[in-house]
């Protein structure tokens, strides 16, 4: 080989071996010295944050918020247990031709649902108990939650009662009521001076009753027809009979009962009002980076947790706004793979809450709670921050761009 030909070749065997390391000097991976060389707003590359291997605390706390169930298809009544609940109902909306009229009777006729608590076919089967006693105060059916009563909120005495055994869907019962308390709500219609007001009434649990049992309430709005809550008078006035029916009311169920945490876990009553706040450090993601994506992994305990038939079968995570735990804002929404719920918290309508945090706005955490929070009383159990098994405990993976600010 000539000199001019070894030349060549030598300058062609180290342009291959050179041209690879300048170009992997020039990739989107500076390091820490090079980083106040790039652009102010330039990005670095996306980056994965994940709490299983990084460093990320998060801080886990059971909270108790009244909630209204007025917006709920059931009307729950009976006792179970610790647990307990009333359900109200108003008819209202009466004419005002009707003073003066004799009450002949006076039917309430309700549908059950087919809903019980606990879900057990022991409980599908169980005894329920009931009196109706008057609502002897003025509340909002549809903001009122249980702390808003007191022992003076309701009569005493009985105004109808029920006590049997409901175990068909659809099934009803009729039940007679006090005529002077019907005849009280027609006068009241006439005159809102009348001293016998129309707040409504209480289906209040008694001593025949070992299961809650779920009724079709006043919201019912599925095709089925004649099993919303009806009222049936029949009465005479200057002689003429007349008979009134009317399914126009309101109802809300007031349910009280203790929930029981575990040691390793957390658990969420819908119906009651028991959520989760959970609270993440973002300490050791960049305060200037862009949130892409997160990922947030719970495991569910199946031995304690306790879903209907009819349940959805998904929790919703929250934006919270204060120390008091108000939410606002977009509800992401989990599903289910094996025994993990998953949720993406990004979305199209308004910025992660990562993202918001990063940028300076508060950080109160997300509430975790039952997608039918207002409706029934499923009750989930998920492994907290501090189960024995790592793999079971809150992740959350974090895709996001470091961008450069430069002072």
């Amino acid at each position: 080989m000539n000199n001019k030909k070894y030349f060549w070749f030598i300058l062609s065997i180290l342009s291959i071996v050179i041209i690879p390391l300048l170009t992997e000097s020039c990739a989107d991976n500076p390091s820490s010295l090079g980083l106040k060389f790039i652009l102010p707003g330039d990005t670095t590359g996306v980056r994965i944050f994940d709490s299983y291997i990084d460093t990320m605390l998060i801080t886990s706390t059971n909270v108790r918020k009244r909630t209204n169930t007025s917006g709920s298809p059931y009307m729950l009544v009976g006792n179970s247990g610790s647990y307990n609940s009333k359900a109200l109902l108003r008819f209202d909306n009466f004419s005002p031709d009707f003073d003066s009229a004799t009450i002949i009777s006076a039917t309430l006729t309700l549908s059950y649902e087919n809903y019980y608590y606990p879900y057990t076919s022991a409980d599908s089967l169980g005894q329920i108990g009931f009196d109706i006693f008057k609502v002897q105060q003025p509340l909002s059916y549809t903001t009122i939650t249980l702390d808003s009563v007191n022992a003076n909120s309701f009569g005493t005495v009985s105004q109808g009662n029920y006590t049997g055994f409901l175990t068909a869907d659809s099934q009803q019962i009729s039940i007679n009521l006090n005529t002077s308390m019907v005849k009280d709500w027609l006068e009241y219609a006439a005159d809102t001076n009348y001293p016998g007001k129309n707040y409504g009434i209480a289906l209040s649990p008694n001593g025949g009753s070992n299961v809650i049992k779920g009724f079709f309430s006043t919201q019912f709005t599925e095709v089925s027809a004649g099993v919303k809550p009806s009222l049936k008078i029949i009465l005479t006035k200057y002689g003429v009979n007349d008979t009134i029916v009317t399914e126009d009311a309101k109802s809300v169920s007031l349910v009280d009962g203790p929930l029981t945490q575990g040691n390793e876990t957390f658990s969420m009553q819908a119906g009651i009002g028991y959520v989760q706040i959970m609270k993440f450090d973002l300490s050791h993601i960049p305060s200037t980076a862009t949130i892409n994506d997160v990922l947030f992994y719970l495991t569910i305990d199946s031995a304690d947790t306790k879903l209907s038939t009819s349940s959805s079968r998904y929790v919703d995570l929250l934006y919270v706004n204060d120390t008091l735990h108000s939410t606002s804002g977009y509800a992401y929404s989990t599903y289910q793979s094996g025994n993990q719920y998953i949720v993406r918290l990004v979305s199209n309508q308004q910025p992660t809450p990562f993202q918001r945090w990063l940028d300076g706005q508060a950080n109160f955490g997300l509430q975790i709670a039952p997608h039918n929070y207002t409706f029934d009383l499923d009750e989930y159990s998920f492994f907290n921050v501090n189960a024995s098994d790592r793999t079971k405990r809150p992740h959350v993976v974090i895709k996001y761009t470091p961008r450069i600010t430069h002072k």
